[in-house]
Formats: C-alpha cells, structure tokens, sequence
C-alpha cells in the first residue's frame, strides 16, 4: 500500500504538472493565433490605405495615446477624383461642388477667388448618386492648405434643371469650419475637397484593440490587447523613423507627405490564459502599404 501510495503519487504530480504544461501551451497558442490573425487584418488595411488619395490627402495618420497605445487611422478613396468646395462650410443646403453658388455672386473678383477646380459647368455626379444610393456614405472635407480634415455622411446629391446649374452634396456630421473663399484676390489659393473613402481605426480601449469604420462606434477587434504599436519608417537609402504625430506638417505648415512612408513596423502585446496558466506574447510585422509607390512629384 505504501508503494503503491508512492506510484500514485508520483502519477499525480506528473499529471498535473503536464496538464499545467499543456494549458499554458494552450494559452500561448491561441495568444499567437489571435495576435497573427490580428495583425493580418491590420495588414490588409495598411496596404490598401492611399488607394485613389494624393500626397498631400492623410491616408495613414499615426497618434499615440495616454498610455502610449498608437492610434492607427487609414483610408482609402472609393472614388477617382475627389470634388471641389465652392463655398464656405458649414451651410445648411449641403456642399457646393460647382461655383455656380451665392458665394461666387458676391466675391470681389468673381469665382477666381475660388479654387481653380470650381468652375461654372455641371460636375459628372454619377458615380456618386450611385455609390450613396447603395450605401456608401462615408465623405471626408479636405483642406490641403493646412491638412484639416472632418469625416462626414453623405445622403445625396442635387442638381438644379435651370441656368446657372448648382450642384450640392447633401451631408451631416461636420465637424469645424472651412471657407475655400480666399480673403483677397493675391492670397493663396484655398484647395478644400470632398473625398468618398473608406477610413479604418484602430486603438486601443479597456484592455481591447478597437476598430471603428467611417466614424461609428468603434466594435472590439481583438481581447486582452496589453500594447499596441505602430511606428512609421520614411524612405531613404536606410529608412529612418518618423516623428510622432505622422504625417506632421512641414515647415509652412502644410502637412507632409504621407508617401514619404517606407513602411510600418506594427506590434502587439497579448494575454491569454489565467493564473500560473497566464502568458504574454508579442507579435511584431513589418507592413507596407502598396500604395505609398507611386510617389508624386514634389514630395517633401
């Protein structure tokens, strides 16, 4: 009895020994399998980012917040070319994309104190009536004279049958001011654009890696998230890191340009498990995005 005392307790020992093994195995193998399938979301969003946007258009915007989590914002646009803002926002009638407007009427100079793309002939909205008449309805108002920017819904277009023929874009959700207007006729011309894009977020909320989608509650893309990083590299002979917030702005305060970016070193630290069965595994990968290429000329 007393060897067989020793046998079984020996087998016990070994038993919960392999069985403590194999749950913090367990919880290893799915903190790395949660993690990669994570990050392969993180990367398919990454390399569509800047489809259809400039240079100058923030399609990767990289933050970082109180804890040192980075805010990962991308987007893409859905459409080839983005429409111009012919009078100062925000107006109740929605946003004017031809200069055949109040504004224009009342200008000093006429619509030349406008952006060049305003002009009086009727805009192609084809596409656009299409787009939010099946559901697309995330726009994006543009300045590129100091890299502003506010997402908004979009719910329809209007175009008058008479001459002159104003065209609007009905929307909600704008979020500060923007006048193309230019203050006198030899300032600067102010470029303000509407995009249809596509914007993605990721951050970091109570414990959880959180993506919101064109400005709606954000919804928990993976658990248990302890860090999430993204630190941007610019192009060069050896890439260098880029400075926080990215893109920045240069030094006339416009923003830089985001194709300036060579690629994304994203990491993100896990738990999973419980207790002595609690593991912590850090995933890191290196993302491109493929349209970050197709450089313009005169990036700064």
């Amino acid at each position: 009895m007393l060897l067989l005392m020793v046998i079984l307790g020996v087998v016990l020992t070994t038993t919960i020994s392999t069985m403590g093994l194999y749950r913090k195995d367990q919880s290893r193998i799915g903190a790395n399998r949660n993690t990669r399938s994570t990050l392969d979301i993180v990367n398919s969003d990454v390399r569509q980012a800047g489809e259809r946007l400039s240079g100058d258009f923030p399609a990767v915007q990289i933050t970082q917040d109180a804890n040192g989590n980075s805010v990962l914002t991308l987007r893409r646009g859905l459409l080839d070319s983005p429409l111009p803002v012919c009078a100062p926002l925000p107006n109740v009638l929605g946003v004017y994309v031809n200069a055949n407007n109040p504004a224009a009427a009342t200008l000093v100079g006429g619509i030349s104190n406008l952006p060049m793309a305003c002009s009086t002939g009727a805009q192609d909205l084809s596409q656009w009536d299409a787009q939010i008449a099946a559901g697309v309805v995330g726009g994006y108002v543009f300045d590129s004279t100091d890299g502003r920017g506010s997402y908004v819904t979009l719910s329809g277009t209007s175009t008058t049958p008479t001459l002159p023929k104003t065209q609007l874009v009905q929307f909600s959700g704008l979020t500060g001011t923007f006048n193309p207007v230019k203050a006198t006729a030899g300032a600067p011309e102010r470029d303000i654009r509407l995009y249809l894009i596509e914007e993605r977020q990721y951050s970091v909320t109570g414990g959880k890696l959180m993506l919101g989608v064109n400005g709606k509650t954000s919804q928990a893309a993976a658990p248990r998230v302890l860090s999430f990083k993204a630190v941007p590299y610019l192009t060069g002979a050896t890439p260098t890191l880029a400075a926080l917030p990215f893109p920045g702005a240069d030094g006339t305060g416009k923003p830089k340009n985001w194709k300036n970016l060579a690629y994304l070193d994203v990491s993100m630290t896990v738990t999973e498990g419980t207790g002595k069965n609690a593991v912590e595994r850090t995933i890191r990968q290196r993302l491109t995005p493929r349209n970050a290429s197709s450089a313009e000329a005169g990036s700064n």
